[in-house]
């Protein structure tokens, strides 16, 4: 059995995982013909393929979440660093007059106000993209350090 990084390993569940969509593609594709027409593969065998590379990718996904539980830690929060910013990005920093119409000369110019200006959204966006930068590189290092056996089901 081959020894892979766990980098090796996160690309190659990634190929595994788009030859089944692609295996199912071509199952949905051909399995209806006419009689007078001939399919491009063997259904059956598609569907054996299919399998095959279906257990593959459970004992390579567990593989990787096995080698992942010592710095766990580090992929979750690298996850909610993400989606903080995320949400940072979406928040309204408008702060410009609107013109309320109203009845005759009524009408009002109200001020849109903020509690956390776009220079103060910035700044939290600088540092969490640093731990962002930190979290990543420190998963990075683990996934090219870390082994785990596998024998790839893929040509």
């Amino acid at each position: 059995m081959a020894k892979i990084t766990l980098a090796q390993a996160l690309k190659e569940k990634n190929r595994i995982a788009g030859q089944i969509r692609v295996l199912w593609e071509d199952i949905q594709q051909e399995n209806s013909r006419r009689e007078d027409e001939s399919r491009a593969i063997d259904i059956r065998e598609t569907l054996e393929t299919i399998e095959l590379y279906t257990e593959k990718l459970v004992e390579l996904k567990t593989k990787i979440a096995i080698a992942n539980t010592g710095h766990i830690g580090n992929i979750f929060r690298l996850e909610e660093c993400k989606a903080k910013m995320a949400k940072l990005t979406g928040i309204n920093t408008d702060e410009t007059t609107v013109n309320m119409p109203g009845y005759g000369t009524n009408g009002k110019q109200i001020l849109r106000n903020v509690v956390i200006t776009q220079q103060e959204i910035r700044g939290m966006q600088g540092k969490l993209q640093s731990e962002c930068n930190k979290l990543q590189d420190a998963i990075d290092d683990y996934n090219a350090r870390t082994r785990i056996d596998f024998e790839t089901p893929l040509p």
